[in-house]
């Protein structure tokens, strides 16, 4: 297994960081957009009927 040199840790550690708040955003911005689509689908169901 090939071992992480002590420099490259803290680069390694930013990376991992990076990742993980691009992937939050794209959960917020995931939940965000299907709270807009039920809250659109409710109001066409609500208008129709």
């Amino acid at each position: 297994m090939t071992q992480i040199l002590p420099e490259s840790a803290a680069l390694f550690a930013d990376l991992r960081q990076l990742i993980l708040e691009a992937k939050s955003q794209a959960a917020m911005a995931i939940n965000a957009e299907l709270t807009r689509l039920t809250w659109q689908v409710g109001r066409r169901i609500h208008t129709e009927i």
